[in-house]
Parts: C-alpha cells; structure tokens; sequence
C-alpha cells in the first residue's frame, strides 16, 4: 500500500481515513467516497488496496479519499423506518436513517471539508455499503441531492415496505448512477424474508431501470450467498465509484 490509512474520534464515533499516495506533496482536492460500516470497510480494504491502487497508477481509476463511518447503532441509523425485528435475539429496527443521513451531510461532510483537501462538487461525492449499509445508502437518493454515484452491495431490500417505497416515493438526488451487487444465492439457507433477498434485488433493479434509465443503473450478480465473496464485491463497487466515467 502506498497511500496512508488513519483513525479519528469524529462526533463520538470512529471514522477511518484512505489518503492516496501523494496527499502530503499535493494541493489536488480529491474526489471523497463515504462507506458504512467502516469498522469493517477498513479491513476489507486492506486486503485490495493494492489493486486499486493499481488502478490509480494506470489510470484507470481517479485517485479518491475514502471515508469508512463506523455505526453506533446500525440496526437504527441504516433503517428509514422502524420495524420489527425478524428474530428475537435481535434488537427492532430503530427507523433512524433520516437522522443519519442528516449527521452525514451537516456535520461528517464539513468536517471532512475543513480537515482534508477535498473537492466540494457534488460529481465528487460517492456513497456505498454493504447489507443494512447498502440500503441507507440508496435511501439517501430520497432524502437529498448529495452524491453522485453510490454503491449497493447487496442490500436489505428485503426491509418491510422497501419496495413499496421506492415505487412510489419521489426521488431528490437530480443526477446520479447506480450500481447493484447481489448473489443469487443470498438467503437461501434462511427462513426468514432473506430467503427472498434475490427476488428484491432483481425487483430494485426494474424500478430503478424505470424511474432513472438503464444508463444510469448497473447490476452484477454473482452465485454466492451473502457473507461470501466479499472482498470482490467491494472491488467492484468501488472500481465503479472510483471509474473516470
């Protein structure tokens, strides 16, 4: 790895930072990519940083900060709205992501701005996440204007009412693409509503398709479950938000 990775105690909360190779010597304002559930994108990363930064020594891909918040509660601030739990030994879904995504455009993005060097334009802000944290992320299309690209890696579209939503609801976010990663085999050991996981995928796909166009929406699939195949999810995504195009 050539770039440099640190932690900081942001807001009561830990958020870990990606500064491309070069980020001392320069005054480049950088595009900025912010990942849920950064406890874990931080340790996803470490093991393909070095193929993205492959791709930022060809060319291929624009040299990015990239920011992993961790939750506090992540059954709350990634749910839009609260629901209950599909297994007892596990806490409701609190229904805070309106709040969340607030935290992030007022006080997480400000800091950002004043503390590192990084572009203001929205065409430079990108959003993903994996599971629960894919779905805040595509919930924020909803709820503002703020990201050009995000990434949904395989995502709880299965939540109660998710589809019903994003059939109806009207779309802030003006000017944006997506990309959709998700397996076929996700849910398939389970009981639960995951066990349909697949079927909500596909069916965000054609309603995306629809209201925002093809050219603006991408889906992958792959034949794993949901806990599988991860590293390479996360590769592709963000090659996605990383991508020139």
């Amino acid at each position: 790895m050539k770039g440099t990775m640190l932690t900081r105690k942001v807001f009561d909360r830990e958020v870990f930072f990606y500064l491309p190779f070069g980020y001392d010597d320069s005054d480049k304002r950088y595009p900025v990519v912010y990942a849920q559930d950064g406890d874990k994108f931080k340790g996803f990363l470490t093991k393909i940083i070095d193929d993205i930064e492959i791709g930022f020594s060809n060319g291929s891909l624009e040299e990015h900060i990239l920011v992993g918040i961790t939750p506090i509660d992540r059954l709350s601030e990634y749910t839009p709205w609260f629901s209950k739990a599909l297994n007892e030994r596990f806490n409701d879904f609190g229904g805070q992501a309106d709040n969340y995504l607030r935290f992030l455009l007022k006080d997480l993005q400000p800091y950002i701005e004043n503390e590192f060097r990084v572009s203001v334009s929205k065409e430079d802000r990108k959003i993903m996440g994996y599971s629960l944290g894919a779905l805040v992320s595509l919930y924020s299309i909803y709820k503002n204007n703020n990201y050009s690209k995000i990434a949904s890696i395989c995502s709880s579209q299965w939540y109660e009412n998710w589809i019903k939503f994003m059939d109806e609801e009207e779309i802030i976010n003006d000017n944006f693409k997506i990309i959709i990663i998700a397996g076929r085999k996700e849910g398939y050991k389970k009981t639960t509503i995951h066990k349909y996981a697949p079927k909500f995928s596909e069916k965000s796909y054609e309603i995306f398709k629809k209201r925002i166009g093809e050219k603006n929406i991408k889906m992958i699939w792959d034949e794993y479950d949901h806990h599988e195949n991860i590293l390479n999810r996360y590769k592709i995504a963000l090659e996605f938000l990383l991508s020139k195009i």
